[in-house]
């Protein structure tokens, strides 16, 4: 790791940046039709979890099946309730949405 510092015009001490990835956390909500909300939590998995979720999900040809990207993000990133696979939602609505919402969330943290 980088412990340097920078010195810049004799003033100012710039330090390397520091990401708290692990303590990253966010709470998302989907309004259907009918007013009520469904409420999700999600739980930054760790950098090297991240990556194998993509690994696991990256077909032979380099494209992502998203069916086995969303079932990674459901068993590795929500942590509000247990779901492990996309059958879980399929009584719920904004399904795109919430898969938008964590692949945003993780984007955000990579």
């Amino acid at each position: 790791m980088a412990e340097d510092k920078t010195i810049l015009d004799d003033k100012k001490v710039v330090e390397p940046q520091k990401i708290d990835r692990l303590g990253a956390h966010e709470d998302w909500t989907f309004e259907d039709a009918n007013g009520y909300k469904w409420k999700y939590s999600f739980q930054f998995p760790g950098l090297k979890k991240a990556y194998e979720m993509i690994d696991n999900a990256t077909m032979a040809n380099g494209q992502i099946a998203k069916s086995i990207l969303f079932d990674e993000y459901l068993q590795n990133v929500v942590v509000s309730e247990k779901l492990t696979s996309v059958d879980d939602l399929t009584d719920r609505p904004g399904i795109d949405d919430l898969f938008n919402a964590i692949d945003s969330f993780l984007g955000g943290l990579l």
